[in-house]
């Protein structure tokens, strides 16, 4: 009964949705306990065009990520790394689809981020995926909630590579 239990269980996380994320840390001596992050640019490299501005979405929820979790700096000020985003693949989906057919009207975000220093070089980089790939009613709006999320899990690893506390 627990196998079935825990089969179950994640078949019904995997039908939900997948997120994947992860940074390399390239200068581990870059980050100080007070190093903060200053969002540079925010990039759609989809070759894409969308009903909405992707990039506006990612930025205003990567800078609210970094303010909530105190890591939000400016540029040029000392202890401060730059954080340029770009968007790889955007799917904005559709939940009645998923909720025809779940894999069908999928909702997907990946992103790519890059820490640099003062002078260019690169400190990290990161990647966080999100998807959105089953359910009706209860997924409305994710082509917009991906963006949170995806700014949520980048700010989380980072902030545990910065301040050694791994996120839970």
């Amino acid at each position: 009964m627990k196998a079935l239990a825990l089969v179950l269980s994640t078949l019904i996380l995997v039908a939900c949705g997948t997120a994947e994320h992860s940074v390399r840390v390239e200068d581990k001596q870059a980050f100080r306990a007070d190093t903060t992050i200053a969002l540079g640019t925010v990039a759609n490299k989809t070759g894409e065009s969308f009903d909405v501005d992707i990039e506006s979405m990612l930025a205003e929820a990567v800078v609210g990520e970094l303010r909530k979790e105190n890591l939000h700096g400016l540029q040029g000020n000392t202890g401060v790394v730059t954080m340029d985003v770009s968007i790889i693949e955007y799917r904005k989906g559709d939940a009645f689809k998923r909720w025809l057919w779940p894999g069908y009207g999928s909702t997907v975000l990946v992103v790519e981020a890059t820490l640099l220093d003062t002078e260019g070089n690169v400190d990290a980089t990161a990647q966080a995926n999100r998807s959105v790939d089953a359910g009706g009613g209860s997924t409305i709006g994710a082509w917009k909630t991906v963006f949170q999320d995806v700014a949520r899990d980048l700010v989380a690893d980072l902030k545990g590579h910065i301040t050694g506390v791994k996120a839970q």
